[in-house]
């Protein structure tokens, strides 16, 4: 630690976590080394989910392998659940599915065991998570149904609100828009009365994706530039990607293919820069499309395979195929 930085406390750990000050918290745990961090594990977990927040996937998973033996030797229930479903989740974005996979099913097991609702709930969603992206789709919803399940005995409404924002993104992919869209709608309205703005933004634009695709680029524009802006209130880097790609799709919706392509440059900077496979994946996906258009082809399928690589990262078998056909149909 700096001779000249103050300590890290719990309750200063405490206090930026709860007003969403990622960055702040990150700065101030850089001064301190990992074994003060984990003389108080409480604090050491903030830090791995500020980590995280502000786009450090590897200082996040490295912190949380330290911190999970300091939990399971202190036989504390809470902080080896939340340490075992941070791990799995930082190791989906980082397009290692199999692994997270495995800690997700790990994380219901035990929960099952506890009889503790809260984090059979969280597990469920995240297994959910993985099986749609795997193209498994009656058994995300099955795990989603689990979760609100789960999440309505506990009375939990930000459960409920991040539960519905899967459901909607599932109906999505079914091809069930006005589905999901009631489904992004109503996570809207539980994340509200949570205080989740995360989820708010989340669930905007997923909606805003769903008007570009239904051809109405301004209401697009309109409905991510809003998300966009909670995105960086929050200081939350990949979800303003996500709301950056999805502007890209409302100019190409409008027919600006220009806009489009600098947003899209824009979105896969930072999904580059933060290691996020499934982002990734999406930006290429659309950026290839975008550049078939502007008949760029060299382009069209550099983007195209890299979004390849990084769908079969994550599991994505079915849209790695379908890109597989583009870039087919692209060679001469």
């Amino acid at each position: 630690m700096s001779a000249s930085a103050s300590p890290l406390t719990l309750d200063e750990a405490r206090a930026l976590r709860a007003a969403g000050d990622w960055p702040t918290l990150v700065a101030r745990a850089a001064v301190v080394e990992d074994e003060a961090l984990l003389r108080e594990p409480e604090v050491a977990w903030h830090t791995a989910v500020a980590a995280r927040r502000v786009g450090q996937a590897g200082r996040a998973l490295a912190l949380a392998r330290l911190l999970e033996p300091v939990a399971r030797l202190r036989g504390e229930r809470r902080l080896i659940a939340d340490v075992v479903n941070l791990t799995g989740v930082v190791l989906w974005e980082s397009g290692r599915a199999a692994e997270a996979e495995v800690r997700f099913a790990e994380l219901l097991e035990a929960a099952t065991e506890w009889g503790n609702e809260d984090d059979v709930a969280a597990a469920c969603n995240n297994l959910g998570v993985l099986a749609n992206v795997r193209g498994r789709r009656d058994l995300a919803l099955t795990y989603y149904q689990r979760a609100l399940a789960a999440y309505q005995r506990l009375g939990s409404v930000a459960g409920l609100s991040q539960t519905h924002h899967n459901l909607g993104i599932s109906y999505r992919d079914l091809g069930f828009g006005r589905e999901a869209d009631t489904h992004f709608r109503r996570a809207i309205e539980l994340a509200g009365e949570a205080e989740r703005e995360d989820v708010v933004a989340l669930a905007e634009a997923e909606r805003a994706g769903l008007r570009a695709a239904w051809g109405d680029g301004k209401l697009a524009g309109e409905m991510a530039r809003r998300a966009l802006e909670r995105f960086q209130r929050i200081s939350d880097p990949t979800g303003a990607a996500q709301a950056i790609r999805i502007l890209g799709l409302a100019a190409h919706a409008d027919g600006d293919l220009s806009a489009a392509e600098s947003r899209f440059d824009e979105a896969l900077a930072i999904a580059r820069s933060h290691n996020d496979a499934l982002l990734r994946a999406e930006v290429q996906r659309d950026r290839g499309q975008l550049l078939r258009e502007m008949n760029r082809v060299d382009d069209a399928r550099d983007a195209f395979t890299d979004s390849i690589v990084h769908f079969e990262q994550i599991g994505a078998a079915a849209e790695a195929e379908a890109l597989r056909v583009m870039v087919e149909a692209l060679t001469p």
